[in-house]
């Protein structure tokens, strides 16, 4: 497991510099409404502390901001140059090197955690969901947004195409690390069918769950409730 973490975290440090401008491409900029919508489905009051793990360059904090004035936010990542960027586009919230298997955070912490586009990276997701559980307060949430499969046959056809096959290719070229984005595809389509994903959310201690699908089905906001 840890060999595995080590890879992926040095990939991410890898493609850290090119990373937000092939999100935007890549996505044809509907990461920035994904972002959006979940970030509204945390339902955030002021004075809440949320963590943001996996925050790598910071969007999902810079729009925490935009939305909601009051929150207390800090951010966690493992790869440092990912962090590093972050800083460099004047995010001010602490920022911190972490790793989703071993959250340096007491009990109960945080009103609120969300991680966008990064669960997928975590090796041991069951131990990744325990231990967010465990820094989560009593009748917080986390919110995981991460990319799915989409239904619908001829959908789901043309987006598989698009993204074992063209994304790749196009990121690959942009960023210069073909295997980063030979990664991305691979690790949605071994990421946990719905249902299993269920059980491992409520096998972790979560009361219930939520899935709130967006575009087609292509991303997903999951809601988890302590």
């Amino acid at each position: 497991m840890e060999d595995k973490s080590k890879q992926i975290q040095s990939m991410f440090d890898n493609i850290a510099g090119k990373y937000d401008l092939l999100n935007r491409l890549l996505s044809f900029r509907r990461d920035v409404a994904w972002r959006r919508k979940a970030i509204k489905k945390m339902e955030l009051i002021e004075d809440m502390l949320v963590l943001d793990l996996a925050c790598g360059t910071g969007d999902m904090i810079l729009e925490l901001k935009n939305q909601v004035s009051g929150v207390n936010v800090i951010g966690a990542d493992f790869s440092k140059n990912m962090l590093s960027i972050a800083k460099q586009k004047g995010i001010t919230e602490p920022l911190l090197a972490a790793d989703a298997h071993f959250l340096p955070f007491k009990e109960n912490s945080f009103d609120r955690i969300m991680i966008a586009f990064g669960f997928r990276n975590v090796v041991d997701k069951q131990k990744g969901l325990e231990n967010l559980y465990r820094v989560l307060k009593p009748g917080g949430r986390v919110c995981i947004l991460e990319f799915s499969q989409p239904e619908g046959v001829i959908f789901s056809r043309i987006y598989r195409f698009y993204f074992t096959k063209l994304l790749p290719f196009i990121g690959g070229i942009i960023s210069g690390d073909k295997n980063a984005y030979s990664y991305l595809p691979d690790s949605v389509y071994k990421f946990p069918k719905k249902d299993v994903y269920k059980k491992m959310i409520l096998d972790a201690g979560f009361k219930d769950v939520k899935f709130n699908p967006m575009t087609f089905g292509i991303c997903d906001a999951t809601i988890c409730y302590k």
